[in-house]
């Protein structure tokens, strides 16, 4: 049996109940990780009776209609909850399934009671297994550790095209929307599936970063792990310093099992300020620096799109950070970002100090972060783009239940 909890569910513009109810499934819910953050932006801002259905709801129950925990394992959801995923569908009656998961969502609606139902999906990602030169990059435990090696994404190494394909036509789930170019130019194409890009999700936010030649300021957010690249920016750091020497590094960390190896490193190097504390208002951190790096050294470090990049340019602080899938979804090479490659210390330092000493580029790429926020990147495209994909999924033939 599911425990539900309901809660009046208020948007901005007042009362959210609208013409159409939304079951968003989803293995694992917190409003606090990159996929649930996308559903929560979505339901605050299309309208609609929106029920969270998950194995467990983490927090931000309350911007629901209903919060449904099935429990089960994670990995394997919804395929192993099928019985209990389709009563609780049945009981909420929904105009419009929004299944949020990887690339094995094409299974995992085929294989599942969703087909049942008017039903999309958001395939936030289509990870591989790094190859053998990437590998280089890390050593084995720093890898284990990450996402890079799950399980899951040995599965989606191998799972072709055509099934994926295939297994989406036989759940009807035809309407698939991403924020992963590669997934995009996979599945683009293919017949009767409609694929759209998914903005990659930032707020708006009227403070800006300001170009500071005295007191400059590079700023990292994200979690304690090296395969985040935290080693190569340690390695850069004293060749930024070289250049730029009242330069400070701030590392805004998410402890995790290596950052007791990464304080140790940072603490032999000069101007580092380290931050474990969770942070209260992260885009006043990223406002109050002059430069962000996020030098991730695998394409899937985490899943489509890097959030604290497309962050960093909602407030104008202009980025470097490496060419690899998760930033793709947001960095344009020399457009609004400096890309630079994985796991070179040179590059990097490079990069960084490039913005820190010419304030004609630090100033063109503040403004093309924000424009791209503004008009490509931020959650108010993604409510858009979200709720023309609800009308057109729902708006067809009734399917039999």
């Amino acid at each position: 049996m599911s425990e539900v909890r309901q809660s009046e569910v208020r948007s901005r513009d007042g009362d959210r109940k609208g013409n159409l109810r939304i079951a968003h499934v989803i293995a694992e819910f917190s409003a606090k990780e990159a996929m649930g953050r996308t559903v929560a932006e979505t339901v605050t801002r299309v309208p609609g009776e929106h029920h969270l259905v998950t194995t467990r709801a983490h927090d931000s129950a309350d911007l629901f209609a209903g919060t449904h925990e099935l429990g089960g394992a994670m990995a394997t959801f919804p395929i192993g909850r099928t019985s209990a995923l389709e009563s609780t569908l049945d009981r909420i009656r929904p105009d419009v399934v929004h299944l949020h998961a990887g690339a094995l969502g094409p299974l995992q609606a085929a294989l599942t009671g969703l087909r049942r139902f008017h039903t999309m999906l958001t395939m936030y990602a289509w990870p591989t297994v790094p190859g053998p030169l990437a590998w280089r990059r890390a050593g084995w435990s720093q890898m284990r550790s990450s996402n890079v090696l799950q399980p899951r994404v040995l599965l989606t190494t191998v799972l072709p095209t055509s099934v994926a394909a295939t297994a989406l036509r036989r759940a009807g789930a035809t309407t698939v929307l991403t924020p992963d170019p590669r997934v995009a130019r996979r599945l683009t194409g293919r017949a009767g599936i409609t694929v759209r890009r998914l903005a990659s999700g930032a707020p708006s936010d009227e403070r800006r970063a300001v170009y500071d030649p005295e007191n400059p300021v590079v700023v990292f957010a994200g979690r304690a792990e090296t395969v985040r690249g935290l080693d190569t920016l340690l390695a850069a750091w004293p060749e930024v310093r070289r250049h730029v020497p009242r330069a400070t590094l701030r590392l805004l960390l998410i402890p995790r099992p290596e950052l007791p190896d990464i304080l140790r490193r940072a603490g032999g190097t000069e101007a580092i300020e380290v931050v474990t504390e969770p942070v209260p208002d992260l885009l006043a951190e990223l406002a109050n620096a002059t430069v962000g790096t996020w030098p991730f050294k695998f394409d899937y470090t985490t899943s489509p799109p890097a959030m604290a990049v497309a962050e960093a340019m909602s407030v104008g602080l202009p980025v470097v950070a490496t060419d690899v899938a998760c930033v793709r979804a947001v960095l344009e090479p020399n457009v609004n970002g400096i890309a630079v490659p994985p796991a070179q210390p040179g590059a990097l330092a490079r990069g960084i100090v490039r913005l820190l000493t010419h304030e004609p580029t630090w100033r063109r790429y503040a403004e093309a972060g924000v424009e791209s926020v503004r008009h490509r990147l931020g959650w108010d495209r993604a409510a858009e783009v979200t709720a023309e994909a609800y009308a057109g999924v729902s708006g067809r033939g009734a399917k039999e239940r």
